[in-house]
């Protein structure tokens, strides 16, 4: 039986964290949401939910995520090591501001992963080596960055580089504990990292184009909502507060 572990990265505190399991209860089981702690301390002892773990990882906690080469890492290893002994067959990764507005969004994600004969799906997945992409060309001067898809590609071609808006992406369980289990040489920017390991382990990555008009890396799609639902969108980023929204224009 198929079944999705929903891994929601926040740093809020409390009171927004026990609204957005409210929000998220009309989508998911509380027991298939994981919490992934990048806030305070405090933040995590106070949040009321049994299955959650703090990450302290300073490559988390960046202020210019691009430049200073920010990372999921940890939080991908801790989530595989959370796992072990239970039953998920997928992982889907978000953001707390990344908010879901379909019912049933985990079994239109694995449909999805399926049908197009996927291990991970996500927004805006590109491939960018030999482009002028601004994530590319800042790695492509990282000495070891090429040699290093060279040492560990299963594929034909190892410049392949590939980019990922990570947040709402999809993956199965086997790729998921795959790229959780290798860490990062030297710093590598987590749209990078992710999906190019994912493929050069040999798993196959796969875009989303008929949702990345509903995930953004700007601005705010509260105001925009229902209207991103009736158009068919799973879920929207970014959403900054849940305070006075209501699920499905309730």
């Amino acid at each position: 039986m198929e079944k999705t572990l929903n891994i929601i990265l926040t740093h809020q505190p409390p009171p927004c964290v026990e609204r957005m399991l409210a929000w998220w209860k009309r989508c998911a089981r509380r027991e298939d949401v994981l919490l992934a702690f990048g806030g305070s301390e405090e933040s995590f002892r106070g949040a009321n939910h049994a299955q959650k773990f703090f990450v302290s990882d300073p490559r988390l906690r960046t202020k210019d995520h691009q430049r200073e080469m920010q990372s999921y890492t940890a939080i991908f290893r801790e989530a595989s090591a959370w796992m072990r002994g239970r039953d998920f067959t997928h992982v889907h990764f978000c953001e707390y501001d990344h908010v879901p507005l379909a019912p049933d969004l985990n079994a239109l994600q694995r449909a999805r992963v399926t049908a197009d004969g996927a291990d991970v799906i996500g927004c805006r997945v590109m491939r960018v080596d030999g482009t002028s992409h601004p994530h590319f060309l800042h790695h492509s001067a990282i000495a070891g960055f090429r040699e290093f898809w060279s040492r560990i590609t299963r594929r034909d071609d190892p410049r392949v580089v590939l980019s990922m808006f990570v947040t709402g992406s999809v993956w199965t369980r086997g790729a998921f504990d795959a790229v959780a289990a290798i860490t990062e040489p030297f710093p590598v920017y987590l749209e990078i990292w992710l999906p190019t390991l994912a493929h050069h382990l040999g798993f196959r990555v796969r875009d989303l184009p008929d949702q990345n008009p509903f995930v953004r890396n700007l601005g705010d799609m509260a105001g925009s909502m229902e209207a991103a639902r009736r158009a068919g969108a799973w879920a929207v980023h970014p959403v900054k507060s849940l305070e006075g929204l209501q699920w499905g224009g309730e």
